[in-house]
């Protein structure tokens, strides 16, 4: 289901119903920006801190665009899952002295527009949202008072002239009216609050509240003997624009409150752009960021790194093609893992998808997400116990449990962000060191070249004739260092910081030099005697 500004108020109370029932969410995310440049070159070198750093100053320039929330519940009785899906449509909003920016590359407008993206929810419809920090900005401009000027001042001459022409119609109304009440219809929350404070500055005897029927309605009381008079409180009011302005930042609110398990695919940008979108500025420190997204979602799994650990299980003519999103899914709908050809769990989707939904719609591949999950889940139950039968979400839970808050991370150092410890030792095979023998100078093209047929590999430079090479397995490493043992033009061998660094080779020179003097002096003496 679509959820946008028009219907999110009518829908929010069965959303909160489902995610109060569900055993555990699937999450994605579309984004305005296509990752490129050179902080988002994904380095077979890089630490996750290293990644973290060079990423971090980037992702405030892009956002979310979409979400996608799929609430699994289960009927215990039937052994199947019934799934709720939610695509959220987001749109950055202004609001008094915040004006949220972002960029839209036209690479990511093109790829959107392959996958049936719709502008039109995002621009007119989008739901606003507001981080953390900004909702404590406004919420000490509302203390200190200072909110509604700041309203004022940002409004457009059109807002301008609407708000003139109300608190005209109201002025009008008193002068040449005999009525006890008036009716004014403002669709926008903003504006609302703003004519509710902007006429009980400039007419203290009038009493403002929201009309019960409709609350597109400012129902207005000529003064307090008007029959059945009643003023809406400062605290309701402020109450019902936070609401508005929040938007969807409330359904992060209900995630974090609940606590349910998160479920999402390759979710290392993901937690970088929650973090920015609906915490605040993502923090200098590492280990603060971690420490913040565990405390948002004390439960993540990623299906991306279970499912690279799990498909190590796999037999060789059971291999999916890959363990993206799509293939995976594939792979178990279609029935090609052995271990689950009998004893599944039915995933029933509540409203089925339109046959016009794709991936890389965030509703659809959160689905795409959970179910995975499930089916990994399923398997690994069945190897515990050594039968195949429907999991329940504990089972499911329990079985996965040791892939808690292991984010996938791709083509690095290290495999996983680990959200509640230390990131794990690297496993890949140690750096190596490569020396042109000939030139004077190594061409970095060039040796990109020689080394391509080689495997997954890496390289940068590390002085005028060297470079290093960060290999993705140790297969790739040993044919290296085979190949290039008593090759003409390069010399390939393991990585020795001591050796080969600049200040190592000081140091071992600068040693043969003392060395050799000491010798010397002692030499020179015994010859003297």
């Amino acid at each position: 289901m679509d959820i946008t500004n028009k219907n999110f108020n009518q829908e929010f109370d069965s959303i909160i119903k489902c995610l109060k029932k569900s055993c555990f969410i699937g999450f994605d995310a579309e984004f305005t920006a296509i990752l490129s440049g050179e902080c988002f070159k994904y380095r077979l070198f890089d630490t996750n801190k290293e990644r973290y750093d060079r990423m971090k100053d980037e992702v405030c320039k892009m956002i979310m665009s979409q979400v996608g929330l799929t609430m699994f519940q289960y009927d215990r009785d039937n052994d199947r899952y019934i799934s709720h899906t939610y695509t959220f449509h987001l749109c950055p909003q202004v609001f008094g002295d915040i004006n949220q920016s972002f960029t839209f590359q036209a690479s990511a407008i093109r790829f959107l527009c392959q996958h049936n993206f719709d502008y039109n929810k995002f621009t007119y419809d989008g739901l606003p949202y507001m981080s953390r920090s900004e909702e404590a900005h406004i919420k000490k401009q509302l203390k200190e008072k200072t909110l509604l000027n700041n309203l004022i001042q940002a409004m457009e001459m059109n807002d301008e002239r609407k708000l003139q022409s109300y608190c005209s119609e109201v002025a009008k109304w008193l002068v040449n009216s005999t009525d006890d009440t008036l009716y004014l219809d403002i669709d926008n929350p903003i504006m609302r609050y703003i004519v509710h404070c902007e006429l009980r500055n400039r007419f203290p005897e009038v009493l403002t509240t929201d009309s019960l029927g409709n609350s597109h309605k400012v129902l207005i009381y000529r003064n307090g003997d008007v029959d059945g008079a009643t003023s809406a409180s400062m605290s309701t009011l402020e109450g019902n624009l936070m609401s508005y302005v929040l938007g969807f930042s409330q359904i992060i609110e209900l995630l974090e409150e609940y606590k349910k398990p998160i479920i999402g695919h390759n979710m290392f940008l993901d937690t970088l752009l929650l973090h920015s979108q609906f915490i605040g500025p993502v923090p200098k420190r590492y280990s603060a960021f971690k420490k913040n997204i565990n405390n948002l979602f004390p439960n993540i799994y990623d299906t991306k790194y279970i499912s690279h650990e799990m498909g190590r299980k796999l037999t060789l003519d059971e291999v999916w093609k890959s363990n993206a999103l799509q293939d995976l899914y594939e792979f178990f709908y279609e029935g090609k893992c052995k271990k689950l050809q009998k004893g599944l769990s039915q995933i029933k989707l509540n409203i089925p998808f339109d046959v016009k939904q794709s991936y890389h719609e965030a509703g659809w591949d959160s689905y795409c997400s959970g179910y995975c999950f499930i089916r990994l889940g399923e398997w690994s139950s069945t190897d515990h116990r050594g039968t195949a039968r429907p999991a329940s979400p504990n089972e499911i839970i329990s079985s996965l449990s040791s892939y808690c808050n292991k984010v996938n991370v791709i083509r690095s150092a290290v495999a996983y962000m680990n959200l509640i410890d230390e990131d794990p030792p690297s496993h890949r095979p140690e750096l190596l060191h490569i020396r042109s023998l000939r030139e004077p100078a190594i061409r970095m093209s060039q040796v990109s070249s020689l080394l391509s047929g080689f495997g997954a590999l890496d390289i940068k430079p590390y002085g005028a004739r060297t470079a290093l090479i960060a290999a993705g397995t140790h297969h790739t490493a040993n044919k290296l260092l085979r190949h290039f043992n008593h090759h003409e033009d390069y010399r390939i061998t393991p990585f020795k910081p001591f050796r080969h660094s600049p200040t190592g080779r000081l140091a071992i020179w600068g040693g043969a030099l003392i060395t050799g003097t000491i010798v010397i002096y002692f030499i020179h003496k015994k010859v003297n005697k």
